[in-house]
């Protein structure tokens, strides 16, 4: 099974081998729709842990935590809580707490210069810790959840406390050949020595001690965890359906064209234009938007195939008939289903898809 996903990511430009030999470490790399997956996958991450905290939340460059600490305890005037993000990708950056180099599946098949980790640490209260902690854990699987087309496959493992008192879990995902690591979450009861003189923190007139949640995600693994988890195949119309079901947040390409005209070469000809017309107007609009000349050539469910397998979630139909009255399908990538949109209207209606999760 996960070898076909992998031949289908390498058909669609998701990734491309280094190597034509047996699949193993350091083989792939990721290709250019998988550079927009990325992207994406990047973005929500930076949304959820620094746009969208309760806590006010630091973005620290690579490599510079202690002087983003030391500046979000000033400007916080010494009092709890808030958090630093780090986008770690200089290698010796990952250090022995990222349990997640060493341990996930899908980090393996790539090579440590591509490895790329995303950690975010909250400092809080002692006195509150432990409740942040069990309440970040179910926020934090909540949010995998939500961008799954399989949401049972997400669970949370025990606690582990090791020899320094510091406790461990694990977002896991369940498929098919094994369970994988996608987050892991941390709770240190003492800061890092190199922090541990202004660990002290004001909280009326007592003096309290800060201990810090932690939540470290490889990039690479969530990208792949995101690919298989998309990846379906179903039947239809008596037929093997293959393709990514990504969720229209996170989708390389939100929206696509197809054109089917049968008429005469100019009924194509406007149906392109107005395609590119369309194309303008949602990019404009900050939707990712994809138009192949292929398109108006290619049979329509030659078409279909294509973009499910690339996982858009809509695509929008043009023919003859919206020539006449301004009528288009617009449809799920989900459940095939069409519905007539008013091409005055469509760019207003895609907005209003993507304004919410």
């Amino acid at each position: 099974m996960f070898n076909l996903i992998i031949n289908l990511c390498e058909k669609h430009g998701f990734l491309r081998k280094i190597a034509s030999s047996k699949l193993n470490s350091d083989q792939l790399k990721v290709g250019p729709i998988g550079t927009l997956l990325l992207h994406n996958l990047k973005k929500e991450w930076h949304y959820n842990f620094v746009t969208n905290k309760e806590n006010t939340v630091f973005l620290a460059d690579n490599g510079s935590f202690i002087e983003a600490f030391q500046f979000a305890r000033n400007i916080c005037m010494e009092r709890l809580p808030f958090g630093i993000a780090e986008i770690q990708e200089n290698k010796s950056e990952l250090s022995k707490e990222n349990i997640m180099c060493k341990e996930v599946d899908f980090n393996n098949y790539f090579s440590d210069e591509d490895k790329v980790n995303l950690k975010c640490s909250i400092f809080v209260s002692s006195v509150h810790s432990t409740q942040f902690f069990h309440q970040w854990q179910r926020q934090r699987r909540i949010w995998w959840r939500k961008f799954s087309p399989n949401p049972g496959r997400y669970s949370i493992t025990d606690i582990k406390t090791d020899e320094n008192n510091i406790q461990t879990v694990q977002i896991m995902a369940t498929y098919p050949w094994n369970s994988q690591l996608v987050e892991t979450i941390l709770l240190y009861p003492k800061p890092k020595e190199a922090i541990l003189e202004a660990s002290k923190f004001k909280d009326g007139k007592k003096i309290v001690q800060s201990h810090c949640v932690v939540s470290n995600i490889s990039l690479n693994a969530m990208f792949m965890n995101t690919i298989c988890d998309a990846y379906d195949e179903s039947t239809y119309k008596g037929k093997v359906r293959t393709l990514l079901r990504f969720h229209r947040k996170i989708a390389p390409y939100s929206i696509t064209f197809a054109i089917f005209a049968e008429g005469v070469a100019s009924n194509r000809s406007e149906l392109k234009d107005l395609a590119l017309y369309l194309t303008k107007q949602l990019r404009s609009n900050h939707l990712s938007t994809l138009l192949l000349p292929s398109s108006s050539k290619l049979p329509l469910q030659v078409q279909w195939r294509q973009y499910d397998e690339l996982g858009v979630p809509y695509s929008v139909l043009l023919n003859e008939r919206t020539l006449k009255d301004g009528l288009v399908l617009l449809r799920s990538r989900d459940t095939t289903l069409e519905e007539q949109v008013h091409v005055s209207e469509l760019v207003a209606y895609m907005e209003q898809l993507f304004k919410n999760y």
